[in-house]
Protein backbone atom coordinates (compact mmCIF):
# COMPACT_ATOMS: atom_id res chain seq x y z
CA UNK A 1 0.00 0.00 0.00
CA UNK A 2 2.62 2.28 1.03
CA UNK A 3 4.56 1.51 -2.18
CA UNK A 4 1.58 2.72 -4.52
CA UNK A 5 1.02 5.35 -2.49
CA UNK A 6 4.71 6.69 -3.31
CA UNK A 7 4.45 5.78 -6.93
CA UNK A 8 1.41 8.09 -7.02
CA UNK A 9 2.83 10.87 -5.71
CA UNK A 10 6.42 10.30 -7.24
CA UNK A 11 4.11 10.58 -10.82
CA UNK A 12 2.01 13.11 -9.48
CA UNK A 13 5.32 15.47 -8.21
CA UNK A 14 6.64 14.97 -12.07
CA UNK A 15 4.11 16.13 -13.78
CA UNK A 16 4.06 18.73 -11.82
CA UNK A 17 7.56 19.50 -12.79
CA UNK A 18 6.71 18.84 -16.25
CA UNK A 19 4.07 21.49 -16.11
CA UNK A 20 6.04 23.97 -14.55
CA UNK A 21 9.21 23.38 -16.65
CA UNK A 22 6.58 24.42 -20.05
CA UNK A 23 4.96 27.36 -18.45
CA UNK A 24 8.93 28.79 -17.84
CA UNK A 25 9.50 27.82 -21.18
CA UNK A 26 9.15 30.95 -23.41
CA UNK A 27 5.59 30.60 -25.62
CA UNK A 28 7.45 31.41 -29.13
CA UNK A 29 5.59 30.97 -32.47
CA UNK A 30 7.85 28.36 -33.30
CA UNK A 31 8.94 26.11 -30.12
CA UNK A 32 12.96 26.73 -29.90
CA UNK A 33 12.81 29.48 -32.11
CA UNK A 34 13.21 33.54 -31.65
CA UNK A 35 11.70 35.11 -34.96
CA UNK A 36 12.31 38.51 -34.70
CA UNK A 37 11.10 41.21 -37.39
CA UNK A 38 13.34 43.84 -38.80
CA UNK A 39 13.52 46.90 -41.19
CA UNK A 40 15.79 47.83 -43.69
CA UNK A 41 17.66 51.11 -44.55
CA UNK A 42 18.39 51.23 -40.28
CA UNK A 43 22.09 52.25 -40.27
CA UNK A 44 23.68 50.84 -37.03
CA UNK A 45 20.92 49.23 -35.77
CA UNK A 46 20.24 46.91 -38.93
CA UNK A 47 22.84 46.70 -41.09
CA UNK A 48 23.36 43.64 -43.76
CA UNK A 49 22.05 43.03 -47.42
CA UNK A 50 18.07 42.27 -47.20
CA UNK A 51 17.25 39.49 -49.87
CA UNK A 52 13.79 38.12 -49.61
CA UNK A 53 12.35 38.27 -46.18
CA UNK A 54 15.82 37.91 -44.59
CA UNK A 55 18.62 39.47 -44.52
CA UNK A 56 22.38 38.75 -45.54
CA UNK A 57 25.73 39.29 -43.17
CA UNK A 58 23.75 41.06 -40.49
CA UNK A 59 25.09 43.25 -37.94
CA UNK A 60 24.08 46.38 -35.75
CA UNK A 61 22.66 47.25 -32.40
CA UNK A 62 19.17 45.74 -32.39
CA UNK A 63 20.83 42.41 -34.15
CA UNK A 64 23.09 42.65 -31.47
CA UNK A 65 20.72 42.65 -29.06
CA UNK A 66 18.29 40.36 -30.51
CA UNK A 67 20.76 37.36 -30.16
CA UNK A 68 21.59 38.73 -26.17
CA UNK A 69 18.03 38.46 -25.56
CA UNK A 70 17.88 34.86 -27.50
CA UNK A 71 20.82 34.23 -25.37
CA UNK A 72 19.00 35.27 -21.68
CA UNK A 73 16.01 33.20 -23.17
CA UNK A 74 18.48 30.33 -23.47
CA UNK A 75 17.00 30.05 -27.11
CA UNK A 76 19.73 28.74 -29.49
CA UNK A 77 17.66 29.67 -33.18
CA UNK A 78 17.03 33.23 -34.22
CA UNK A 79 15.21 34.00 -37.49
CA UNK A 80 14.90 37.38 -39.05
CA UNK A 81 12.04 38.40 -40.66
CA UNK A 82 11.53 41.77 -42.68
CA UNK A 83 8.63 43.07 -41.50
CA UNK A 84 7.89 46.52 -43.14
CA UNK A 85 7.81 49.09 -40.57
CA UNK A 86 4.50 50.60 -42.02
CA UNK A 87 2.79 47.53 -41.28
CA UNK A 88 3.53 47.22 -38.00
CA UNK A 89 0.46 48.88 -35.80
CA UNK A 90 -1.87 46.82 -37.66
CA UNK A 91 -3.62 44.89 -34.97
CA UNK A 92 -3.79 41.96 -36.95
CA UNK A 93 -1.47 38.65 -35.73
CA UNK A 94 2.26 38.98 -36.59
CA UNK A 95 4.46 36.23 -37.96
CA UNK A 96 7.27 37.30 -35.89
CA UNK A 97 7.49 37.29 -31.74
CA UNK A 98 8.90 40.73 -31.31
CA UNK A 99 10.02 43.40 -34.04
CA UNK A 100 12.65 45.67 -33.43
CA UNK A 101 12.40 48.69 -35.87
CA UNK A 102 13.50 51.75 -33.60
CA UNK A 103 9.89 52.36 -32.60
CA UNK A 104 8.65 54.99 -30.48
CA UNK A 105 6.53 53.62 -27.50
CA UNK A 106 3.66 55.67 -27.74
CA UNK A 107 0.00 56.00 -26.10
CA UNK A 108 -1.79 55.65 -29.53
CA UNK A 109 0.26 52.48 -30.66
CA UNK A 110 -0.31 50.82 -27.71
CA UNK A 111 -3.47 50.67 -27.82
CA UNK A 112 -3.76 48.41 -30.94
CA UNK A 113 0.37 46.70 -30.42
CA UNK A 114 1.73 45.28 -27.41
CA UNK A 115 5.73 46.89 -26.75
CA UNK A 116 8.59 45.43 -24.61
CA UNK A 117 9.92 47.19 -22.14
CA UNK A 118 12.23 50.41 -23.05
CA UNK A 119 15.53 49.14 -24.23
CA UNK A 120 16.37 52.77 -26.19
CA UNK A 121 16.22 56.48 -25.62
CA UNK A 122 15.89 58.71 -28.14
CA UNK A 123 15.12 62.53 -28.65
CA UNK A 124 14.11 63.56 -32.35
CA UNK A 125 17.32 65.08 -34.34
CA UNK A 126 17.50 67.57 -36.79
CA UNK A 127 19.24 66.94 -40.25
CA UNK A 128 20.02 69.61 -42.56
CA UNK A 129 20.33 69.85 -46.02
CA UNK A 130 23.61 71.74 -47.11
CA UNK A 131 23.66 75.23 -47.67
CA UNK A 132 20.97 75.52 -44.94
CA UNK A 133 22.14 78.63 -42.16
CA UNK A 134 22.95 76.02 -39.11
CA UNK A 135 19.12 76.53 -36.85
CA UNK A 136 20.08 78.26 -33.40
CA UNK A 137 16.81 77.80 -31.80
CA UNK A 138 13.50 75.66 -32.71
CA UNK A 139 11.94 78.94 -33.86
CA UNK A 140 14.70 79.07 -36.92
CA UNK A 141 13.28 75.75 -38.07
CA UNK A 142 9.67 77.25 -38.50
CA UNK A 143 10.65 79.63 -42.23
CA UNK A 144 12.22 75.82 -44.02
CA UNK A 145 10.87 72.92 -45.78
CA UNK A 146 10.64 70.30 -43.20
CA UNK A 147 10.32 66.81 -43.91
CA UNK A 148 9.50 63.39 -42.27
CA UNK A 149 8.67 59.85 -42.52
CA UNK A 150 5.21 58.77 -42.19
CA UNK A 151 3.64 58.05 -39.11
CA UNK A 152 7.09 58.71 -37.20
CA UNK A 153 7.04 60.89 -34.03
CA UNK A 154 9.15 63.05 -35.54
CA UNK A 155 6.31 64.20 -38.38
CA UNK A 156 3.84 64.31 -35.09
CA UNK A 157 6.20 66.93 -33.71
CA UNK A 158 6.39 68.97 -37.29
CA UNK A 159 2.32 69.23 -37.14
CA UNK A 160 1.23 69.68 -33.52
CA UNK A 161 4.44 72.17 -32.01
CA UNK A 162 6.72 73.68 -34.79
CA UNK A 163 3.98 74.16 -37.68
CA UNK A 164 6.14 75.56 -39.82
CA UNK A 165 5.35 78.28 -42.49
CA UNK A 166 5.30 75.69 -45.55
CA UNK A 167 3.81 72.10 -44.80
CA UNK A 168 5.77 69.30 -44.16
CA UNK A 169 7.14 66.66 -47.10
CA UNK A 170 5.76 63.56 -45.84
CA UNK A 171 7.73 60.57 -46.95
CA UNK A 172 5.79 57.03 -46.55
CA UNK A 173 8.02 54.07 -48.43
CA UNK A 174 10.63 54.67 -46.26
CA UNK A 175 13.68 56.99 -44.49
CA UNK A 176 15.79 56.42 -47.08
CA UNK A 177 13.25 58.60 -48.85
CA UNK A 178 13.39 61.02 -46.73
CA UNK A 179 17.20 61.28 -46.61
CA UNK A 180 17.55 61.19 -50.38
CA UNK A 181 15.53 64.22 -50.42
CA UNK A 182 17.48 66.30 -47.77
CA UNK A 183 20.48 65.43 -49.97
CA UNK A 184 19.16 67.06 -53.32
CA UNK A 185 17.88 69.83 -51.01
CA UNK A 186 14.47 69.66 -51.91
CA UNK A 187 14.00 69.19 -47.97
CA UNK A 188 16.01 71.58 -45.99
CA UNK A 189 15.96 69.93 -42.23
CA UNK A 190 14.66 66.08 -41.56
CA UNK A 191 13.23 65.27 -37.83
CA UNK A 192 13.70 61.88 -37.23
CA UNK A 193 15.29 59.85 -34.05
CA UNK A 194 18.87 61.16 -33.51
CA UNK A 195 20.21 57.45 -33.66
CA UNK A 196 18.95 57.42 -37.31
CA UNK A 197 20.01 60.78 -38.22
CA UNK A 198 23.74 60.61 -36.70
CA UNK A 199 24.04 57.12 -38.45
CA UNK A 200 23.19 58.30 -41.36
CA UNK A 201 25.15 61.82 -41.53
CA UNK A 202 28.29 59.45 -40.45
CA UNK A 203 27.50 56.45 -42.99
CA UNK A 204 27.39 59.22 -45.87
CA UNK A 205 29.97 62.08 -44.66
CA UNK A 206 29.34 65.29 -47.05
CA UNK A 207 26.18 64.05 -48.04
CA UNK A 208 24.57 66.76 -45.84
CA UNK A 209 24.76 69.76 -43.52
CA UNK A 210 25.02 67.76 -40.64
CA UNK A 211 23.24 66.93 -37.60
CA UNK A 212 22.62 70.77 -36.06
CA UNK A 213 20.60 69.03 -32.59
CA UNK A 214 17.96 67.52 -31.07
CA UNK A 215 14.86 68.39 -29.40
CA UNK A 216 14.36 66.51 -25.91
CA UNK A 217 10.81 65.04 -26.24
CA UNK A 218 12.12 62.15 -23.74
CA UNK A 219 10.61 59.03 -26.08
CA UNK A 220 12.15 55.58 -25.63
CA UNK A 221 12.06 52.57 -28.20
CA UNK A 222 10.44 49.34 -27.44
CA UNK A 223 10.03 46.37 -29.50
CA UNK A 224 6.64 45.75 -31.27
CA UNK A 225 4.40 42.42 -30.33
CA UNK A 226 0.87 41.18 -30.69
CA UNK A 227 -1.35 43.15 -28.15
CA UNK A 228 -1.64 40.93 -25.05
CA UNK A 229 1.38 38.28 -26.02
CA UNK A 230 2.24 36.20 -23.69
CA UNK A 231 6.08 36.80 -24.63
CA UNK A 232 6.27 40.23 -23.26
CA UNK A 233 7.10 39.01 -19.72
CA UNK A 234 9.76 36.99 -20.81
CA UNK A 235 11.61 39.73 -23.64
CA UNK A 236 11.21 42.54 -20.53
CA UNK A 237 12.83 40.44 -18.09
CA UNK A 238 15.93 39.77 -20.46
CA UNK A 239 15.78 43.69 -21.73
CA UNK A 240 15.69 44.99 -18.16
CA UNK A 241 18.83 42.48 -17.41
CA UNK A 242 20.74 43.56 -20.67
CA UNK A 243 20.08 47.25 -18.92
CA UNK A 244 21.36 46.00 -15.41
CA UNK A 245 24.65 44.50 -16.36
CA UNK A 246 25.45 47.05 -18.74
CA UNK A 247 25.14 45.36 -22.73
CA UNK A 248 22.73 47.67 -23.88
CA UNK A 249 25.20 50.20 -23.02
CA UNK A 250 28.07 49.05 -23.98
CA UNK A 251 26.22 47.96 -27.30
CA UNK A 252 25.26 51.31 -27.75
CA UNK A 253 28.32 52.67 -27.82
CA UNK A 254 29.90 50.16 -30.33
CA UNK A 255 27.32 50.90 -32.90
CA UNK A 256 26.78 54.70 -32.83
CA UNK A 257 30.34 56.05 -31.07
CA UNK A 258 28.53 59.14 -29.45
CA UNK A 259 26.77 60.08 -26.13
CA UNK A 260 23.45 61.98 -26.69
CA UNK A 261 23.97 64.28 -23.70
CA UNK A 262 26.88 65.67 -25.92
CA UNK A 263 24.33 66.35 -29.18
CA UNK A 264 23.08 69.99 -28.80
CA UNK A 265 19.89 70.88 -27.93
CA UNK A 266 17.10 73.29 -29.95
CA UNK A 267 15.27 75.34 -27.42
Amino acid sequence: MRLKVLTAALAAFAIVAVTASAQSSPPTKQAGKLIVGFDVPAPAFWNGRATGTTIRNPSGFEYAMSLAIAKQLKISQIELLRSPFGGLFSPSPKKYDVAFEEVTITPQRAKVVGFTAPYFDANQGVLIAKGVPKPKKIADLKPLQMCAQKDTTGLTWIQAKLRPTKKPLVYSASSSAAFDAVETGRCQALVLDVPIVVSQSKKKPGAYGGVVGQIVTGESYGGVMEKGSKMKPFIDKAIKTLKANGTLGKLTFKWFGYYPYKIYTLK
